[in-house]
């Protein structure tokens, strides 16, 4: 029987199978050997499962995926951690105000689905909080690199219409800090989302730790959206720092102008990057967030 993976609690898939949700347990073989990844099955998997019961079964096969989104996982020996697959898009939500954007969060989450193959979407919540002039500064980097941004209060319905609309009918992952009014957003596009996760969580996760579980949601107008517990820090993954310059697709223009083929574009002389955003033909946000970037990388390589 094929099914798509939901949730996972420990060694536990909950697996949608037609409407039915079933409680499955992962191969041996599938968990057997080296791993450089933290799951063999991850949210969003597609896979194969024998019935062992009513409505639950063995996880058989997993099969080809055709996107992820992964962040490096902290730690004195770090690995890669999934967090789904096989996703359409990665929505990025940060706020305007209470916390503070964080540019560098959506910049590293935009690297990260560009990455692992999936369209990026930022959405700036709680705009009540903050001016017209000051949301269009905050969107402004993004809208000229043609990523959809949505401007949203949750709570008072501003802008919600128009992100709902580019969630429905598309396979998205929504991911925040915490504070920023994820539950709220979730809430508006479906009532009741909330509470349907609490009572999932009570009903599989029998008491294990879940604050990294990751749920994902069919929605009854279609579609569906895996939804992430707050998230401290991105820790990039699979990115070296001599090739960060070719997820900005700003600086592609100006790359032939630099006078190293392998230009950092942070202190070498004649580079063309330095230069635009001297210019102004690049955003001196973006540059900063690019330079701390790759400052970071460097150091953990």
């Amino acid at each position: 029987m094929r099914g798509r993976v939901i949730r996972i609690s420990g060694l536990k898939c909950l697996v949608e199978i037609d409407e039915s949700n079933w409680l499955c347990e992962i191969r041996g073989r599938l968990k057997s050997g080296h791993r450089k990844a933290n799951s063999p099955v991850i949210v969003g998997d597609w896979v194969d499962i024998v019935p062992t019961a009513d409505q639950a079964g063995v996880i058989e096969a997993v099969h080809p995926r055709t996107s992820k989104f992964s962040r490096g996982a902290s730690g004195a020996r770090p690995f890669e951690q999934i967090l789904s697959v096989n996703m359409d898009q990665l929505v990025v939500v940060v706020s305007a105000r209470e916390p503070s954007p964080r540019i560098g969060f959506i910049d590293r989450a935009i690297l990260m689905a560009v990455k692992g193959n999936l369209q990026p979407i930022i959405c700036i919540n709680k705009i009540d909080l903050i001016s017209i002039d000051e949301a269009s500064l905050l969107m402004a980097p993004y809208v000229a690199l043609g990523y959809p941004v949505f401007l949203t209060d949750a709570l008072g319905g501003e802008g919600m219409h128009d992100f709902k609309s580019a969630l429905l009918g598309r396979t998205s992952i929504i991911v925040g800090q915490s504070g920023v009014g994820k539950s709220s957003l979730l809430n508006f596009i479906e009532p009741g989302l909330g509470l349907k996760t609490r009572e999932i969580m009570t009903r599989h996760d029998r008491g294990r730790h879940t604050t990294t579980a990751v749920h994902l949601f069919k929605l009854k107008q279609g579609g569906y959206i895996a939804d992430t517990p707050g998230i401290k820090e991105l820790r990039l993954w699979g990115i070296k720092a001599a090739e960060l310059d070719a997820y900005y697709p700003e600086f592609e223009p100006m790359l032939s102008q630099c006078k190293f083929a392998d230009c950092s574009h942070l202190h070498e002389p004649h580079c063309g990057v330095r230069e635009a955003v001297e210019g102004q033909q690049i955003a001196q946000a973006r540059y900063d967030g690019y330079r701390r970037i790759f400052e970071g990388l460097k150091e953990d390589e």
